[in-house]
């Protein structure tokens, strides 16, 4: 029989649901009965197949919306543990979901906690966002992903730098580690429209801050080989700080005529940039297991990242992908000049990298692998 699980997360859901939530959900909803509270620009009610979402009105401000994001999971989760007879709670980070297991663990002490964590839930905020004091986040942070994972009936972590991090606060915890949700489909159907001739293109996608370090890449232009290298930056830019000094460093290093900021873009507009870049590149210094890395690697566009933890997971160098030192700009320009110089080995490695990620990773095994959470929680 099918247990009965509540999934929180401060994730913001566009409406209509996109095909891909749809899909997500859709797999889940065929070993659970699942119900959702998540966020949205409306508050509303909302059901698709099998599943209802609790959509909250996001605020605007980081500050309230955080604070929203506790009073919801305070108020709000018991009312739907009790409404649907929920046996299992997930919630989506070690912190956001600091007052909500609290309730549980003083309302409902039959009901399961799981915690899951997608990435650096301790040290991305500073690395992200402009704050004032980040030690005193850190520190706050720290006691309260200590509080959940400790309360915790089971870890999900998304790769083994997630995992070990999590076992960090409470090494005895139970994990099931897997990555997350991606439509693999929707991108391996990918016609690439990418070659070895002309100009070289480099892509960085993702969020635009000092962690993800495109600044590096920028450093790198006026080092390669050749000069006929342009770089597409496409991401959220929710530091304006750090986009000031991406901008006057393009500047500086005179390649405004090379390095293009195109901001967030959706789904389809993805999907060109991949297929028509040669190279993706991730320069991270902390990272969980970026999407995009797997994306990258199912529509055979190579990848060079960093050797910071759980990246390696799926990015094997010289065989599913390309590797260099972590903030070192020489072993990046050295790693890039390589792609170029043996584009033909790079779609090789491309095409190898589609095939193992198809291999070992789909949509079932994300299905069976909450199916593993749900029954021996």
């Amino acid at each position: 029989m099918k247990k009965n699980v509540l999934f929180f997360s401060p994730t913001f859901y566009d409406l209509p649901l996109n095909e891909n939530i749809k899909k997500k959900y859709d797999n889940l909803s065929e070993v659970a009965n699942v119900t959702v509270l998540a966020f949205s620009s409306q508050k509303k009610i909302h059901s698709e197949s099998k599943t209802t979402f609790y959509l909250n009105k996001k605020n605007k401000s980081r500050i309230f919306n955080y604070l929203k994001i506790f009073f919801v999971s305070y108020f709000q989760i018991p009312k739907l543990i009790s409404q649907y007879e929920i046996e299992i709670v997930t919630f989506q980070d070690p912190v956001t979901s600091f007052l909500g297991v609290y309730k549980i663990k003083k309302k409902y002490k039959d009901v399961k906690i799981v915690i899951e964590s997608h990435g650096d839930f301790i040290n991305t905020l500073e690395l992200e966002k402009n704050l004032t004091f980040p030690n005193l986040y850190k520190n706050l942070f720290s006691r309260m992903a200590s509080y959940t994972i400790n309360c915790a009936d089971m870890l999900r972590a998304v790769s083994s730098s997630t995992e070990e991090q999590a076992l960090s606060f409470n090494p005895s915890k139970r994990v099931v580690r897997f990555p997350a949700w991606i439509d693999f489909e929707i991108f391996s159907n990918i016609d690439p429209m990418r070659d070895g001739s002309g100009k070289f293109k480099i892509l960085f996608i993702g969020s635009v801050t000092d962690r993800k370090k495109p600044h590096m890449i920028i450093d790198a232009l006026p080092e390669l080989i050749s000069d006929q290298v342009e770089l597409n930056i496409v991401g959220p830019t929710p530091n304006q700080n750090y986009l000031e000094s991406l901008k006057e460093k393009i500047k500086s290093k005179n390649v405004e005529d090379r390095v293009f900021i195109h901001g967030n873009k959706n789904r389809d507009e993805v999907k060109k940039f991949y297929s028509e870049n040669n190279l993706m590149i991730l320069p991270s210094v902390s990272e969980g297991l970026a999407r995009v890395i797997f994306e990258s690697q199912v529509t055979a566009c190579p990848v060079l990242v960093t050797d910071a933890p759980g990246m390696q997971d799926i990015v094997i160098d010289g065989q599913t992908g390309y590797v260099f030192e972590s903030n070192n700009l020489d072993s990046m320009i050295k790693k890039i000049n390589h792609v170029i110089q043996n584009y033909n080995e790079a779609t090789s490695v491309g095409i190898n990298a589609k095939e193992f990620i198809l291999s070992n990773y789909s949509s079932d095994n994300f299905k069976f692998s909450f199916q593993k959470i749900f029954d021996t929680v």
